[in-house]
């Protein structure tokens, strides 16, 4: 609750700065001075000490600038000019296009007209650009790459696209103010006309649909921010200071933080999109053994080759670039599975990264891996006496029948220490009882015995 606490403080910072941003728009209306058309023109001092002044009148146009693409008459355009690319992008999913565009030109112009609200004109000069509301009346693309463009009577140079970028065509969209209809202005009196104030953050306000439909537009937009602005601020703040940051998720409630193992079906799912890799947290609770996978997920054309890196909590390397896949001995503890693309620089390179699946298996505890030790030392420690008295028979019975347990244990067991040796002299007395058809175990029992105690004695 405490993320969406801070999604609520931007969203209502963004619509407070709208708001403001709108609310001074207001104010700087309402500030200039609103006169009518004819008493600007006659007496200039009726603007602020700035210059800044407004009036509002019908258009009288005594010479229209011809809008270079369409040719329509006009008081005010601009022209934008498009340049339209494409490029080949490389993903795990093969070659894809990527599409964009590139703004490479953009005039303004205009010819002087009037404004005359009946009490005489006004000259307005929009020719340094003006804040308008515009109808467009052209658009076209040509199928160049770049080089000179014409359009209509608009001519621009378009550069040649460079790099892995292929030019698609040149779109020129044209709009204007028409000649007739009436207009709000707010601007700098200069030279007997009003026109864009000096500075970087000039601009000429015109609105075609009025004074009071413009201040009333600016006055909605500025209580809308307002208030949106406060509506999400308010409990915004709330969940930020007080609710509850986020927990961690405890090793094995997700899948990317794994406990003992992946549950079943659940791979930790991601993607790689650097050198440095993906770092997924795991958790031993109890030793043992481990097997850790790695690799695309099916249908990739170009798939990840994963490289597997597990280190402790202390930074010890338990393994180190292990192929898909790695097989650990692990104690209790935490630890990290960091997963790589087995190529150098490939994750950067190729659009998007690599997906990854990562699942872990614990194949045995150390708990069974013990047991089975120990009950392997007991049955070693309970056969090693018959095999020493059976080692001559069961040699001597190689080429027979494969010897039963016993036997073949005695055939591994290691040489027998010296009181063993008169056993030998039995040897040939075992021989025959081995290649009966008789079972070699009650043959090799009869015959081992009495060496056995002889020896002893």
């Amino acid at each position: 609750m405490q993320y969406l606490g801070f999604v609520l403080v931007f969203v209502s910072l963004l619509a407070l700065l709208v708001g403001l941003l709108q609310h001074l728009k207001g104010k700087k209306i309402l500030a200039a001075p609103f006169r009518r058309t004819g008493e600007i023109a006659a007496n200039p001092s009726v603007a602020d000490p700035k210059g800044i002044v407004s009036c509002e009148g019908a258009m009288r146009v005594q010479q229209p600038a011809i809008a270079p693409c369409s040719g329509k008459p006009c008081v005010y355009f601009e022209i934008e000019v498009v340049q339209e690319w494409e490029k080949s992008v490389v993903t795990e999913d093969g070659v894809k296009t990527e599409k964009g565009t590139d703004k490479v030109n953009s005039t303004k112009n205009g010819a002087v007209f009037f404004l005359d609200d009946g009490s005489g004109p006004m000259a307005i000069d929009p020719r340094e650009g003006m804040d308008v509301e515009l109808d467009k009346s052209f658009e076209q693309a040509q199928n160049v790459s770049g080089g000179d463009v014409v359009f209509g009577q608009f001519s621009a140079r378009v550069p040649f696209l460079t790099g892995d970028k292929r030019g698609r065509g040149v779109r020129v969209v044209e709009k204007i103010v028409p000649v007739d209809g009436s207009m709000f202005v707010k601007g700098q009196l200069v030279n007997q006309a009003i026109s864009k104030p000096k500075g970087m953050l000039g601009s000429l306000l015109a609105s075609r649909k009025g004074r009071a439909a413009l201040l009333g537009a600016t006055k909605r937009n500025a209580m809308i921010g307002f208030i949106a602005g406060a509506v999400a601020f308010v409990p915004g703040l709330g969940l930020s200071i007080f609710a509850d940051p986020p927990a961690p998720s405890a090793p094995g409630v997700s899948a990317c933080n794994i406990a003992d193992e992946s549950q079943p079906d659940q791979p930790c799912t991601g993607r790689i999109t650097s050198d440095d890799g993906y770092d997924v947290p795991f958790t031993v609770t109890q030793a043992g053994t481990f097997e850790v996978n790695a690799h695309a997920p099916a249908g990739k054309k170009i798939p990840l080759l994963a490289k597997i890196n597990i280190k402790a909590e202390d930074g010890t390397a338990v393994a180190s670039d292990e192929l898909e896949s790695a097989t650990v001995d692990l104690k209790p503890g935490k630890y990290t599975i960091n997963l790589r693309d087995g190529v150098k620089g490939a994750a950067a390179a190729f659009k998007g990264g690599f997906s990854f699946e990562l699942l872990v298996k614990r194949t045995a505890l150390a708990a069974d891996a013990s047991v089975a030790t120990t009950s392997a030392s007991v049955a070693h420690s309970s056969v090693a006496p018959a095999a020493v008295a059976a080692k001559p028979i069961a040699k001597g019975a190689a080429s027979g029948v494969k010897p039963n347990g016993i036997a073949a244990n005695a055939s591994a067991a290691p040489s027998a220490a010296a009181p063993a040796a008169p056993a030998a002299s039995s040897a040939s007395s075992a021989k025959p009882a081995a290649s009966a058809s008789s079972p070699a175990k009650p043959a090799a029992s009869a015959s081992a015995k009495p060496p056995a105690s002889a020896a002893k004695k």
